[in-house]
């Protein structure tokens, strides 16, 4: 299994991000009695959909959407705010996406995430940087992405509930402002691209995160 980085040509027009799901169902019975199936490790999922693309674009799509064999691989992608992108640490919000593509850069720097897999409270020093984080935003430890579900302030610390509890346990790891995701199609037919006129497509791109790729 090999895990590609996003194309960075290739910048969505429209992205949904589908946080945790603790059910993966709703079965009912004859009877009309519901039951709720629950996730043991409830994945994160995104939804990509872009304006037309044609020319080198269409390249690019062929080529990242065949290198991930259906659901054989995975793809890196960033999963970061434009408010956060924009206010807490620089660059331009109209490129929000397309700088995050850049990996692991243009970060906050010192602030470190403690806890051990399971945790729902974690508890962070920001520092100089204040109150960077809200509820409601992405943030991420490693390659793992998370929700602030809400946020509490003590000085600079912060007390973060988030979703989903702790992937694994860290010991003084980075918390990104700018998380990525390892993802792969929900569909070994998903990313096709159907041409009008044989020159151009607006394609949509349905992905959900993976656990069995090792993480940094």
């Amino acid at each position: 299994m090999t895990t590609f980085n996003w194309p960075t040509s290739l910048i969505p027009q429209n992205i949904t991000v589908r946080p945790p799901r603790k059910t993966v169902g709703l079965t009912t019975s004859l009877s009309q009695f519901t039951q709720a199936v629950p996730a043991i490790r409830p994945p994160f999922g995104l939804t990509l959909e872009f304006d037309t693309l044609v020319g080198p674009d269409v390249l690019a799509w062929r080529a990242i959407v065949a290198s991930l064999e259906g659901r054989a691989n995975t793809v890196r992608i960033p999963l970061f705010d434009l408010w956060y992108r924009a206010k807490q640490i620089g660059g331009d919000p109209e490129d929000y996406f397309a700088e995050g593509i850049d990996y692991g850069t243009g970060d906050l720097a010192d602030v470190l995430v403690t806890g051990v897999q399971g945790q729902r409270n974690i508890s962070v020093d920001f520092g100089t940087y204040g109150e960077a984080i809200k509820a409601g935003l992405y943030f991420g430890v490693g390659d793992h992405p998370y929700i602030a579900t809400a946020v509490s302030w003590a000085g600079t610390v912060a007390t973060i509930r988030c979703s989903p509890t702790l992937r694994d346990d860290y010991d003084d790891q980075p918390l990104r402002l700018k998380p990525d995701m390892i993802c792969r199609l929900t569909s070994d037919d998903g990313g096709e691209l159907p041409l009008t006129n044989l020159r151009y497509g607006a394609p949509v791109l349905d992905l959900e995160e993976a656990f069995d790729e090792p993480l940094s």
